[in-house]
């Protein structure tokens, strides 16, 4: 016979601890939903391309016929890759296979380990050279007001021993030398606004001089935590036999220019480490580093300024009409781009062959519709 007070005491109990268990169970299930928000809005830094993390559009909540389009336009005018990292992962990665110039091949060198080319991404490694400028500061090795000459001694230049002698390395940064590109003098420091590479390319040579370092041993022990593999300093092939011209260029692949941006995104850290310590120095480089050309900081383009001294011709206006007025941006002949734009968390890069006119706006034209913007 059932014994019904033993029967309730029983179910009583039973229910009581199913109310636990499943008590336990939701608690269980809302930290590990809670952990998964966390981890999806915290940045990522890979290790390696192994471990690279991706994120589908969908999930970034952008729109998938837009980016369809984005990536035909792309194609469509020569671009040889396209990456976007949102966060530190991939949401997009394209490449293509593309019957280019003469010139495009020249800044070919060689393919990656999965046969994307390794391409010198001419003056997109400005940018990079503003970052290591930023750790030789840290390593207290040189200081921006320092003279050139303090580390190249005279006659770096064409101009005379008394007027290349005032000449600093942060006029070298901002383009106000006063240098023309065959390296005479032109103006006292900080009266013209020139985008003279020439000149900009003595901030490596002067990197050497004071580390002790060649610029590849430099680059890869300074920022050894990107794990940049694909990516070394070349003599060009098409280089002249002036020392006083920029002879080496910066050969890499679209993953490793994008580890840069990502680093610039999080404000010279990596992987919660500060790879650049001096934050001042940070803030200044994506700055206007002068009034003459307020797009233009240390090394690196600027959007969302009044106007812009581009190709020699002051022009009013951002930089691109289309992009977020927080880009900023490493740029390069043949149109390689480096876009960072740090409060959006986004980091894209483009290589490639010379699209049509435009293209910089466009791009950025359809890249808006992709965001939702």
């Amino acid at each position: 016979m059932l014994d019904l007070k033993n029967y309730h005491r029983d179910l009583r109990a039973c229910v009581f601890v199913g109310l636990i268990f499943a008590s336990f169970s939701c608690c269980v299930g809302a930290q590990e939903s809670s952990d998964k928000v966390e981890v999806a809005t915290q940045p990522f830094f890979p290790k390696s391309d192994s471990d690279w993390k991706r994120l589908t559009p969908s999930s970034a909540g952008w729109d998938e016929a837009a980016l369809k389009e984005l990536l035909r336009y792309a194609g469509e005018q020569k671009s040889s890759a396209l990456v976007v990292l949102l966060r530190g992962r991939i949401v997009v990665e394209q490449y293509w296979d593309i019957s280019s110039s003469r010139r495009y091949q020249a800044k070919v060198y060689g393919k990656d380990g999965e046969g994307h080319a390794l391409e010198d991404v001419a003056s997109v490694q400005k940018s990079l050279a503003a970052i290591l400028l930023g750790i030789g500061l840290d390593k207290n090795l040189v200081k921006l007001e320092d003279p050139v000459t303090k580390y190249l001694g005279e006659g770096w230049s064409n101009a005379s021993v008394a007027r290349e002698s005032v000449i600093t390395l942060k006029h070298l940064i901002s383009m106000s030398s006063g240098l023309n590109d065959q390296l005479k003098f032109q103006s006292k420091p900080s009266l013209r606004w020139k985008y003279n590479t020439n000149a900009y390319s003595r901030i490596i040579n002067v990197l050497e001089a004071a580390s002790g370092l060649d610029r590849n041993s430099l680059t890869d022990q300074w920022l050894s935590p990107l794990q940049m593999e694909n990516s070394t300093w070349k003599v060009r092939r098409f280089a002249k036999v002036d020392p006083k011209t920029n002879r080496h260029g910066w050969v890499t692949s679209a993953r490793d220019l994008a580890r840069l941006g990502l680093l610039v995104s999080a404000n010279g850290d990596w992987a919660g480490q500060p790879l650049v310590e001096n934050k001042k120095y940070m803030q200044e480089m994506l700055q206007s580093s002068q009034q003459l050309n307020p797009a233009y900081g240390y090394l690196w383009w600027l959007n969302g300024q009044s106007h812009k001294i581009r190709a020699g011709r002051l022009r009013q206006g951002p930089l691109n009409s289309n992009a977020p007025d927080e880009m900023v941006a490493g740029l390069g002949a043949l149109e390689q781009k480096l876009y960072v734009v740090p409060n959006l968390e986004l980091v894209i890069v483009r290589l490639g062959d010379q699209p049509e006119a435009g293209f910089d706006t466009k791009l950025w034209g359809y890249l808006s519709k992709v965001l939702k913007r």
